[in-house]
């Protein structure tokens, strides 16, 4: 079977999914769009030709079939989901609750929510530990960060799961996005602060933090290879590169006006950034770059998506072709 690297960006006013097709590193055709309920915010690939998204003006987890282009299926979870990230060995979906402080389990095979974890105010975004054991909740309006314990969920537990730490950051933080990395600790991306916490995932202490290059307003990050993160700075307009053994930022790459989720393709470096102000996902090739100094420039594309794609997913499905 082919497989074709399938970019989604997400975009919450027009209530789909708009798909453009990767045949390398600076060749892109459009694959259609997928209508997927009111205010769609975040996606995650979900195996066997699926994605699952979550809709923030809705009670509901769209399932999308990548290969029929369209919505196959609703699962009710909270009201508001956020973000979601998919526990695989578990068999799980988890779904941020924004508006009901709380995160759902959903049993993927059956479509259901089998149970609810209650968690701080406005939880916005959950990213799954390397090692499956634990997620990690950013909780926008407590001003804090939560670990979840998960190694119930393995045993079809998900009434045991707990809360193992909970770190405040300050009542007008803000954090809506972490990035655990290669190195151990995190990264935690805050609304409204000029600088990134970072923090020891075992136990929740804040280890030092990161000086931004101004009130950037810190919207998503991936990690790329060589020990560095990129971080979205909407105010600036740029990604803030981040290197990850002195904690520092080394450079900043100007994208365009108000930058918010981006993505890495692993095979190639090649990075995609959303703009939504522009309609556009901004391609960034880091071939031949080197990210520790402000040396070089790197290559740019840009891609018309949709009407204002505030995320972006690289999904490895079927190829249309096979």
């Amino acid at each position: 079977m082919l497989v074709a690297v399938l970019l989604c960006a997400v975009d919450p006013p027009g209530g789909r999914l708009a798909l453009v097709l990767k045949h390398g590193p600076s060749s892109y055709r459009g694959a259609g769009e997928i209508c997927c309920g009111t205010g769609p915010v975040s996606v995650v690939e979900g195996g066997n030709g699926r994605a699952f998204v979550a809709s923030s003006v809705s009670d509901a987890v769209g399932v999308i079939d990548l290969a029929q282009r369209r919505r196959a299926d609703r699962i009710k979870v909270g009201w508001a989901p956020s973000s979601l990230v998919l526990a695989r060995e578990a068999g799980v979906l988890l779904v941020c609750n924004a508006g009901a402080d709380s995160v759902s389990v959903v049993d993927i095979a059956k479509g259901v929510e089998t149970g609810r974890i209650a968690v701080g105010r406005e939880p916005r975004q959950i990213v799954m530990a390397p090692d499956g054991r634990a997620a990690y909740v950013c909780e926008q309006g407590a001003g804090s960060v939560c670990a979840l314990d998960l190694t119930s969920l393995r045993a079809g537990q998900s009434a045991a799961v707990s809360v193992a730490w909970r770190t405040a950051l300050g009542p007008h933080s803000q954090p809506r996005a972490l990035l655990p990395t290669s190195v151990g600790p995190a990264l935690v991306l805050c609304r409204t602060a000029d600088r990134l916490p970072v923090i020891d995932l075992a136990s929740g202490r804040v280890l030092t933090d990161v000086a931004l290059p101004g009130f950037g307003g810190a919207s998503d990050a991936v990690e790329v290879e060589g020990g560095f993160a990129l971080v979205t700075l909407e105010r600036l307009g740029a990604i803030a590169v981040v290197d990850l053994l002195e904690w520092s930022v080394t450079r900043t790459i100007p994208v365009g006006t108000g930058p918010r989720g981006i993505a890495v393709d692993p095979d190639d470096r090649t990075v995609y950034c959303a703009l939504p102000l522009a309609g556009r996902l901004v391609v960034v090739h880091l071939d031949g770059v080197d990210l520790s100094t402000e040396d070089g420039l790197p290559q740019f594309e840009s891609l018309r998506v949709g009407c204002a794609p505030q995320s972006v997913t690289v999904i490895r499905c079927p190829s249309p072709d096979s």
